[in-house]
C-alpha cells in the first residue's frame, strides 16, 4: 500500500470521525421541546449515539495510533503551512492567497464543514484537516502569546463544564479522549467543529483578544473552485 493510500485513508477516518460527532449537534436542532414524543426520542438517540460513538472512536483512535507509526505519517501535520510577523511578506502573501475564499467568523456554525486554514492576528495557517488540528494549532499561538496565562488554564472554572469534565488537564485522567499538548499539559479532543469554535472563542476572550479577530477558511469553500 502507498503511502498517499495511506493518507487517504486517515483523511477519511479522521473525517468520518468529526462529522459523526457533529451529528448530535444536528439532531438538536430537528428537537421539538414542546413536543414530549419529538424530546424523548431525540434524547433517546443521542445518549445511546454518545454511548456507540465513544465504543467506535475509541477503536478508532487505536488503529489510526497503530497506522501513524508504521508508516512513520501524519498526514494532519505534512501539509500545515503557518507565518508569522517574522516573516511579514510571507504572512501577507499566505493572507491573500486564504482571501481567495471566503473567510468564516468563529460564531457561525461548522456543522459537517471542514477547515482548512486560520488568520488570527499577524500569524496565518493553510493546510489543516481537521477541527481537532486547528484547535491544537489555535493552543499553541495562545500559549506563545502568554504562556503564564495558559498555564493556568486547567484550574480555571470557566472551561470546566457544570458536570466536572474540562477542556484542560494536567493529566489524562478525566478527559474522555486526551492529546497531550506539552509536559503535563492535556486538553479534551472529543469536541465537535462547533464546540470546538466555541471553546476557541471563549479562549480568546480569557486572553484578552475580541473573537472576531480570528478569520477561518473551510475546505470546502477551495475544493469548490
Amino acid at each position: 500500500m502507498t503511502q498517499n493510500k495511506v493518507k487517504l485513508m486517515l483523511d477519511q477516518m479522521n473525517t468520518l470521525k468529526e462529522q459523526l460527532l457533529s451529528l448530535p449537534d444536528d439532531m438538536l436542532l430537528n428537537i421539538d421541546p414542546r413536543d414530549n414524543r419529538s424530546l424523548e426520542s431525540g434524547v433517546n438517540f443521542i445518549k445511546s449515539f454518545n454511548d456507540n460513538y465513544a465504543q467506535f472512536a475509541d477503536g478508532i483512535q487505536k488503529i489510526e495510533i497503530q497506522i501513524k507509526q508504521h508508516f512513520s505519517i501524519d498526514p494532519e501535520q505534512e501539509e500545515v503551512v503557518h507565518d508569522t510577523t517574522s516573516g511579514a511578506n510571507q504572512v501577507n502573501r499566505l493572507i491573500k492567497e486564504l482571501d481567495k475564499t471566503e473567510s468564516h467568523s468563529i460564531d457561525e456554525s461548522f456543522t459537517f464543514k471542514r477547515p482548512f486554514g486560520f488568520v488570527l492576528g499577524n500569524t496565518a495557517y493553510k493546510g489543516i484537516k481537521t477541527w481537532k488540528n486547528l484547535y491544537i494549532q489555535v493552543l499553541k499561538e495562545l500559549k506563545a502569546m502568554d504562556p503564564v496565562r495558559f498555564a493556568n488554564l486547567p484550574s480555571e472554572s470557566k472551561f470546566i463544564s457544570r458536570r466536572g469534565n474540562p477542556l484542560f488537564a494536567t493529566s489524562e485522567e478525566g478527559l474522555r479522549s486526551a492529546e497531550k499538548l506539552h509536559n503535563r499539559f492535556y486538553i479534551e479532543t472529543n469536541l465537535s467543529a462547533n464546540s470546538i469554535t466555541t471553546a476557541i472563542s471563549d479562549l480568546l476572550v480569557f486572553f484578552d483578544i475580541k473573537p472576531s479577530s480570528i478569520k477561518i477558511y473551510l475546505r470546502e469553500d477551495r475544493d469548490a473552485q
